[in-house]
């Protein structure tokens, strides 16, 4: 019996302390997350931004952005830009990961508490990311951001953080009844289709929300028209960034927070 018995030392963490590894766990599974995606949507976010401005075209602005990168990285992760997106994404991620390991330790349903706190988290930090890029690079002087913007950024953002952490759930759960795939590809295929899809929606918010800060007094045919001529390549754009942000970076995200919670376990 004394061979088999487990010592208070033997046993694994309970309670609290338990939570509180599993909380740095989420932490470290998020900055590396981050750490993966944030140089490619710091350029595609700041491509959008000034492509909206007038200050560089889309295309031309994430071929010299990307050559930047690829020729001086050090450099370029050095920039506030950067710092803004990592800071961004790490944060919505720990939000995500710290919801589910405090749903799970008190054995409640993580869905509506991982929406708001996600949203709450992603959606101040973006229009906080997106008016100092508007001030960075753009081609007027900085100026107060509009509140109908922030209205419009609050939308896109609550949009993108339910596609992002409660859609996919739920379609994997459907395709996996369907026999469509397997758990794990179900999982994989809606975390990366869901953020996508619903760019298609919010890109006219994001659209209309810098050309109202951009073009102040422009009548709303004017703003209807750029949105139009606008839209196609900035939705092909953002599903390129959201892709790696919360698709890429979701997977990321779950492989480094269940490969390090399995070592702690």
């Amino acid at each position: 019996m004394a061979d088999v018995a487990q010592t208070a030392d033997d046993r694994p963490p309970q309670g609290p302390v338990k939570l509180a590894r599993q909380l740095v766990i989420d932490t470290a599974a998020a900055m590396a997350a981050s750490l993966g995606v944030a140089p490619f949507i710091t350029i595609v976010d700041r491509a959008i931004i000034e492509n909206a401005s007038g200050a560089r075209p889309l295309g031309r602005g994430l071929k010299e952005l990307s050559v930047a990168f690829l020729q001086h990285p050090l450099r370029f992760v050095s920039k506030r830009e950067f710092h803004l997106i990592f800071g961004l994404y790490t944060a919505t991620y720990v939000a995500a990961n710290a919801v589910d390991s405090v749903c799970e330790y008190v054995e409640t349903d993580n869905q509506m508490p991982k929406f708001i706190g996600t949203t709450a988290v992603n959606m101040s930090l973006c229009i906080a990311k997106d008016r100092a890029f508007a001030r960075m690079f753009g081609v007027i002087a900085p100026a107060a951001f509009p509140l109908s913007s922030i209205g419009l950024f609050a939308v896109r953002d609550s949009m993108t953080c339910a596609a992002s952490f409660n859609a996919p759930k739920v379609l994997a759960k459907q395709i996996e009844d369907n026999g469509l795939m397997d758990k794990s590809g179900a999982g994989t295929f809606a975390q990366i289709f869901c953020p996508a899809a619903v760019q298609l929606l919010s890109t006219p918010l994001h659209l209309l929300g810098l050309d109202l800060y951009n073009n102040k007094g422009h009548a709303m045919a004017k703003r209807v028209g750029f949105v139009q001529r606008e839209y196609v390549k900035s939705v092909l754009a953002r599903v390129g960034r959201i892709g790696p942000a919360f698709g890429i970076g979701g997977v990321g995200n779950n492989y480094f927070r269940t490969s390090l919670r399995a070592k702690l376990e």
